[in-house]
């Protein structure tokens, strides 16, 4: 009897474990593909991919500048599609941070830029933080928000 007791313990344990391991791999899982979807995000920004923002932004985003502006989704496809006017010459991201939490991405960078932007030349060192939602199997960006560090 005692034995049986303590084989239904074990196995209950094992259950247990197992699936807290499988919960914490999709965790894992989810934050690698959050990571991989801030890099692109900020790829995509400077290198005007408007086909990759369409897909990936909420049609509600909303992106607040270092320079006190919103800027919406639509206008963001509006810069995408005028290179003449909104070009990067430079854009690093450092100091990512990112975070998780059910199936919402939270991110935190600093990005340096050099950029024309809506015909305007504009660089400087910015923080900015960044709010997504996981939707089926891929990431969108809800919102932006930058300020300017020097």
């Amino acid at each position: 009897m005692k034995k049986n007791i303590a084989i239904a313990v074990c196995a209950v344990c094992l259950c247990i474990a197992g699936y807290a391991a499988e919960k914490h791999s999709a965790g894992n899982t989810s934050k690698s593909s959050f990571d991989q979807f801030v890099q692109e995000s900020n790829k995509a920004q400077t290198s005007n991919d408007g086909k990759w923002l369409k897909a990936h932004l909420s049609d509600a985003y909303v992106e607040g500048t270092s320079f006190g502006t919103w800027v919406s989704k639509a206008q963001l496809l509006k810069d995408a599609a005028d290179p003449a006017n909104n070009k990067y010459t430079k854009s690093d991201i450092s100091e990512v941070q990112t975070q998780v939490v059910g199936n919402v991405g939270l991110a935190r960078f600093k990005e340096s830029y050099d950029a024309m932007i809506e015909g305007q030349h504009r660089a400087r060192t910015i923080i900015c933080s960044m709010v997504a939602e996981k939707q089926g199997t891929s990431w969108k960006a809800l919102s932006t928000h930058c300020s300017k560090i020097e």
